[in-house]
């Protein structure tokens, strides 16, 4: 295969712009990935990208493996077109003989034509779809991957209360220096974060502080059910938000408590309000 069959521009132009982003916390196993995808150009487009994810470990197969795939390794993540010949007549992964259904993002040419199986997804893209409308899609995936082994660690649900944010191992508290001083700002006093390159800015009501770290390597830290990702550059503390506002056109938007409004990435609201349904 060429390179330049292998990486298209949208590729590229989007590795560059995660370039700064691209140091992964050391702390998680990394996430094990299916890709299934009837069209070889789009199989081939979805390989590329997460090629360079350094969290995850995939593996692209064409449809005929896709069930005898999942049963060998039992991914964590299986990326499928719900159009392909194994699952087009199939209303779950357990329909299928797969026992332990994984987290899964389905893709489609068409958004109408939506099946039962595809209405279980994390998200659902329609093709032709850019790498950050994939992004979106992707971080929703850790999310609830995270969660999910969250859950089998602590043998629990995680109920957001102190003691099982001790138990789940997110982070409490970050060290902060600054003006020559060392500070202890506790993750619950925080309203957002917003990403700077290498670093990242704690918004504190009128206060904000600077701490050396890239938003992808905190959001690993940061228990999922109190802090979600709203943007490439922004992620909130849930007990701040008073309202996600979704219109049938235009730009959707969370506003903050603190009167704070901050944009909405593009990916679905069916996306959205799913994952908030899991950290409700």
């Amino acid at each position: 295969m060429s390179s330049s069959a292998r990486v298209h521009d949208p590729v590229r132009t989007f590795l560059e712009t995660r370039e700064t982003g691209a140091r992964e916390s050391a702390l998680l196993p990394p996430i094990r990935v299916l890709v299934s995808e009837t069209d070889v150009v789009s199989r081939r487009f979805l390989c590329a990208l997460l090629e360079h994810e350094p969290d995850m470990v995939v593996t692209c197969v064409d449809d005929s493996e896709l069930v005898s795939s999942i049963q060998e390794s039992a991914p964590d993540l299986v990326i499928v077109d719900v159009h392909a010949p194994a699952i087009r007549r199939a209303s779950s992964w357990e329909a299928l003989g797969i026992k332990s259904a994984p987290a899964t993002i389905a893709t489609a040419y068409d958004s109408s034509a939506v099946s039962t199986f595809a209405s279980t997804a994390i998200d659902i893209l329609v093709k032709p779809f850019d790498p950050e409308r994939f992004e979106a899609a992707l971080d929703l995936a850790k999310v609830e991957i995270t969660q999910e082994r969250a859950k089998s660690e602590s043998g629990q649900v995680l109920s957001g209360t102190r003691e099982d944010l001790r138990q789940a191992g997110w982070l409490e508290r970050l060290v902060v220096e600054s003006d020559h001083k060392i500070l202890l700002v506790r993750a619950d006093d925080i309203d957002w974060i917003q990403s700077s390159g290498d670093y990242v800015r704690l918004h504190m009501g009128s206060a904000c502080h600077v701490l050396r770290r890239t938003m992808k390597e905190l959001q690993a830290l940061l228990d999922p059910k109190r802090f979600l990702r709203v943007h490439r550059s922004a992620m909130v503390n849930l007990d701040r938000v008073k309202e996600f506002y979704l219109p049938p056109t235009g730009n959707m938007f969370v506003t903050l408590s603190t009167g704070v409004s901050l944009p909405l990435r593009r990916h679905s609201r069916f996306s959205l309000r799913r994952l908030l349904k899991n950290i409700s």
